[in-house]
Order: structure tokens, then C-alpha cells, then sequence
């Protein structure tokens, strides 16, 4: 039976839908019909549109079964879900990757329906397919770059954390060792205040090229910002120092920025597994805190290995960390006071600092605690209750008459910077009754980089009637031209400025230098850290205004500090 009989009987005996011979007659659809009623259920028919999707004429495949159309990439789960349908007499549709005659492949949406004749019986069942080539493609196309987006750091190109730790995850699975190396860039946060982000971006994407040079197939993340970690499997061919070395040569080089050099020093932290620990949030805080420790030293070498040295630091850590909120609810912090003077010796400040009286290991150090503090985001609840328990301290001194004086707060860059500081600071001055004269804010110098947020921030609180001094200023990389911006009253020189005065000149000519930058501004100028009479001597003579140091006092209990503010 030729194709103009088939189609004769075929209409003659099934109530066929009018869309089918819109069908039979288009080019980009192919029309298949089969015979159910024998046993390898052979095409009986195939159009125009067929043919040109297949490559496969008439006289090639009427009496065949379609499997011709399969290949090793056919999904064979999908061939089942067509031949369940046949058997169940009911319709379906798939998408199958199928072979033309010519060998090539395409995706062909499949579906298959029932046909009845009029007495009701399955007389054939009728194909349909598209070629949704294209469709798979632009498909394909797009879930790379989902996963791309989902895995990759769009700067970089380097993974994000999240894939990184599965790739470390999927070699310790292994029972395979590996390295752990995490890289800082140093001071990188000052290109980015002074460069802006699209160049300091730049940057960023230079050093992920660099350390593909030297680490062209190994898996490698941008954690975050100037934060980069690489992982050596133990099977790499080169040794970790080797690595280290090579990375040396490519991050020492100079960076051009607006045509100038700019040179960026690193420090790497280094864990290992399983030596250092089996699990992917322990090694990549090992590896933290060996690049923390990098940092800090001062060493031909720019690397550190993770040792039980830090793994005790850690475990103090995690200690301090987990006691914190039951100190607050237990009233472990106290505050001593640390008077402020004149170079004449008058008394007309003071700087409040927290201790922690811990029930069990004593007296804690502000510097074992803070920088968790900070870490952790506890700083905002700490520092919260420092400002005010000094503010009601301060209130009940000069409700006793006692000489009224400001009384300084430091204040940490995360708790500055949280979106509720102003009404905060608001809410305790009206609770504790303190007029706002009588409270000094000491910021860091290392704040006075978001220059429009920080201003707007600090006139709010200028507009309280509070005062705001700068701390430890020289020790951070504040720009001097947005300095004369800020409206701030004080600038407290970090005492680092002031050990070897007067007796190294240039450390004096330096420090005197930084004492006219302040005047120049109109602001107080304070000095920490003076001990001697020969430095009180010095500021006397190059117009300091304030001083603060052990060569006047120390810092004293709540009741030593009453009783000096009684004899003033």
C-alpha cells in the first residue's frame, strides 16, 4: 500500500482531528504513524516533514520499527515511557536525543497519541515530532550560566566559597589529603578608599590571574573581597613551598593604577589534612587563623603553618565567645576610668574602659576579648552597655557634686556603623539624664573611609551635642583631605608616636608635624601614652593641649576615680 492509499483508508476508517492534515502537509513537523495491531509495530506512514528532520525516505523505513532513530545517547528511560504508553494504549511525550540517517544527532520532542477506528478499536498510534535542537541549546546555554552565577565569583571567575568547600569536601571523601592555602592581600582596603571600586576591582582580577598562572588546574575561590584560597590536592606535583615561592614571584610585582605603581604586600595561612583536621569549616579556619598570625609578624617569611599554638588561641576563642552573653546577664564588666589632663596637670576628661571579671579564669584582657567581640558582632550589645553604664556612672558623679567632666567612649567601627547608633545613643542619653556635653565618642581612624555615610552619620550626632574624637589617628590611612571634612573635635595621637620622644629626632619632628595637622584643623589635640617628664616637656613646648599616660595616672577602679574628681 503506497502513501496516497494509507491516507485513503486511514481517513476512511478514524475520526481523525482537522489538525492533522495541516500537519501532513508542513515541513517542520514530522508525522509518524505506526501499527499497533502488529508485533514490531512497523511505520505505516511518515511525511514531508519526517523526511527532512531524519534524512530517512519512505522507501528507508515504512514497515520498520523507529529504533532506527536511536543512538548510544538516546535516554533509554524515555524510550520505556513510549513503549508503557503503547502497551497502555494511552498518550505521551518525551524528548529524546535521536540520529538522522547522516549520523548526526537532534532533540526531538516526541509525542504519541492513540488512534480509533470507528468501532471503537486502537487502529494505529500516531507520532508527532519537533526539532527542539535549538531549544536544548539556548536551554544548556542558560543553566551554565545559572551555575556559573551559582558557583562562580562574577569578578574573578574563580569559584565561590560555597563550591569551594564541595571540591574540598569531595577530596577529603576521597580519604585523600590536601593543603589549604588562604591568601590576604594586605592594605588592600586602602586602594579601594582611594582608587574607588572599579579600579581596586581591577586589582582584584589581576591577582586571580596571577595565581592561575602558577595554579593553572587546582580548585581556587574568592572567598570575599581581597580573600582568596587554594586548595592542593596531595597528589600535586609540586611541593607546598615550592607553590609558595612561585606565588612570591607573581604577587610581589607592582600593579598599575591611573599609570601609577602600586606594590601590595600578602600573607598566606596554611592547614592541612588530615593532619590539622578532616572536616572543610575547621581547615578553613585554620587556615585563618595561620594567615591572621602571618599578618602580625614581622618575618622574611610570608607564610604560616597552623599549629597547636593557634588551635589553643582558638579554643580560648570559642570560650570567650560562648560565655559572652551570660557576663552581660551576670554583670562580669566593670568599667575603669582613665583620667584625661592638661599639660598643667588639671583634670578635665576621662576615657571609660571595659574589664571583664570572668568567675572562673579571673581578670580577661580587653585585647583577648574585643576582637572577638567585634568578630562576632557582640561588640554592638557590649559596646552598648559600656555607653551607657558610663553615662549613668557619669551622671551619678555630678549628681554628688563631684567635678563634671566629659567621659570618652570608644566606639568599634562595627557598632558605628550599625543602622540604630544614633537613636541609641539618643535613648541613653535621655535614660541616664547626662547632657550630651558631657560624652565624647572616640572613633577609629580606620572609619573615615565612606566619606558621605560617615560624615552624615557624625553630624547627626554633633547634632545630639555630643563630641567626637578621633582615636589612635596616624595608626590607620585616612586621607588628610577628607579629614578637614569630618566634624570632629579632638585628635587623639596613638602613643606609638610618642615612645622614643623627645630623644629620637625624627620620631619628635614627626610627631610635631602631626600636632600642627591638628591645629591647622582647629581641633584639641590629645596625646596617649605619656610617661616621662622629658615627653610632657615636649608637648608643653609644641602646643599640646591634652594628655593622657601613665606619667599622671593609670587607669583607676569606680572608686578611685570618685575620689579624684572629689579633690579637683
Amino acid at each position: 500500500m503506497n502513501h496516497s492509499d494509507f491516507l485513503h483508508k486511514f481517513k476512511s476508517t478514524i475520526t481523525l482531528p482537522d489538525f492533522l492534515d495541516a500537519v501532513n502537509s508542513m515541513d517542520e513537523v514530522g508525522l509518524s504513524i505506526v501499527d499497533p495491531t502488529k508485533k514490531d509495530l512497523p511505520l505505516v506512514y511518515i511525511n514531508q516533514g519526517f523526511i527532512n528532520m531524519t534524512g530517512y525516505d519512505s522507501k528507508d523505513v515504512i514497515g520498520e520499527n523507529c529504533r532506527f532513530l536511536q543512538g548510544v545517547d538516546t535516554d533509554q528511560r524515555k524510550v520505556n515511557k513510549i513503549r508503557d504508553a503503547i502497551k497502555q494504549k494511552r498518550s505521551a511525550s518525551v524528548i529524546l536525543k535521536n540520529y538522522r540517517k547522516n549520523g548526526s544527532t537532534f532533540w526531538n520532542q516526541f509525542i504519541i497519541s492513540p488512534a480509533y477506528n470507528q468501532c471503537g478499536e486502537l487502529a494505529y498510534f500516531i507520532g508527532l515530532q519537533f526539532d527542539v535542537t535549538e531549544d536544548i541549546k539556548e536551554k544548556e546555554h542558560t543553566e551554565k550560566k545559572i551555575e556559573k552565577l551559582a558557583h562562580f565569583d562574577k569578578l574573578t571567575g574563580l569559584m565561590n566559597l560555597d563550591y569551594f568547600k564541595r571540591n574540598i569536601q569531595q577530596v577529603i571523601d576521597r580519604h585523600e589529603g590536601g593543603t589549604i592555602l588562604r591568601i590576604n592581600l594586605k592594605r588592600f582596603r586602602n586602594v579601594n578608599n582611594s582608587y574607588g571600586e572599579a579600579q581596586s576591582d581591577g586589582i582584584l582580577l589581576e591577582v586571580s590571574q596571577r595565581l592561575r598562572q602558577v595554579c593553572p588546574t587546582t580548585p581556587m575561590c574568592r572567598s570575599f573581597a581581597d580573600d582568596f584560597i587554594i586548595l592542593f590536592p596531595e597528589k600535586h606535583p609540586l611541593l607546598v613551598e615550592d607553590i609558595i615561592e612561585l606565588l612570591k614571584q607573581k604577587l610581589i610585582k607592582p600593579y598599575v593604577l591611573q599609570g601609577e605603581e602600586i606594590h601590595l604586600d600578602y600573607r598566606i595561612g596554611i592547614s592541612k589534612f588530615p593532619e590539622h583536621a578532616d572536616d572543610v569549616e575547621s581547615l578553613l579556619t585554620f587556615a585563618s587563623l595561620a594567615m591572621n598570625e602571618a599578618a602580625k609578624e614581622i618575618t622574611a617569611k610570608p607564610y604560616v603553618y597552623f599549629n597547636s599554638k593557634l588551635s589553643e588561641r582558638l579554643e580560648e576563642r570559642m570560650s570567650i565567645e560562648k560565655r559572652f552573653p551570660h557576663a552581660l546577664e551576670n554583670n562580669e564588666f566593670i568599667l575603669h576610668y582613665q583620667p584625661k589632663y592638661t599639660t598643667e596637670g588639671k583634670v578635665v576628661g576621662m576615657e571609660a574602659l571595659v574589664r571583664w571579671l570572668d568567675p572562673i579564669v579571673g581578670v580577661i584582657n580587653p585585647a583577648q576579648f574585643i576582637s572577638v567581640a567585634e568578630e562576632t558582632g557582640f561588640i554592638v550589645e557590649l559596646g552598648t552597655w559600656v555607653m551607657y553604664e558610663a553615662c549613668r556612672q557619669n551622671q551619678a558623679w555630678q549628681n554628688q557634686d563631684l567635678l563634671p567632666i566629659p567621659v570618652s567612649v570608644n566606639v568599634s567601627a562595627i557598632q558605628f556603623v550599625h543602622p540604630n547608633f544614633v537613636n541609641s545613643v539618643e535613648d541613653i542619653l535621655l535614660k541616664t539624664g547626662l547632657d550630651p556635653r558631657f560624652l565624647e565618642l572616640e572613633i577609629t581612624e580606620s572609619l573615615l573611609i565612606d566619606v558621605d555615610h560617615i560624615i552624615s552619620k557624625l553630624q547627626k550626632l554633633k547634632a545630639l551635642g555630643v563630641s567626637i574624637s578621633i582615636d589612635d589617628f596616624g595608626t590607620g590611612y585616612s586621607s588628610i583631605n577628607y579629614l578637614k571634612d569630618f566634624p570632629v573635635d579632638t585628635l587623639k595621637i596613638d602613643r606609638t608616636f610618642v615612645m622614643n620622644v623627645p630623644e629620637n629626632e625624627r620620631d619628635a619632628a614627626l610627631l610635631n608635624s602631626i600636632m600642627q595637622l591638628g591645629r591647622s584643623l582647629g581641633l584639641t589635640i590629645l596625646i596617649e601614652g605619656v610617661e616621662t617628664k622629658e615627653q610632657l616637656q615636649f608637648f608643653k613646648e609644641h602646643g599640646g593641649d591634652l594628655i593622657q599616660g601613665y606619667y599622671f595616672s593609670k587607669p583607676l577602679t569606680k572608686f578611685k576615680m570618685s575620689q579624684l574628681l572629689l579633690t579637683k
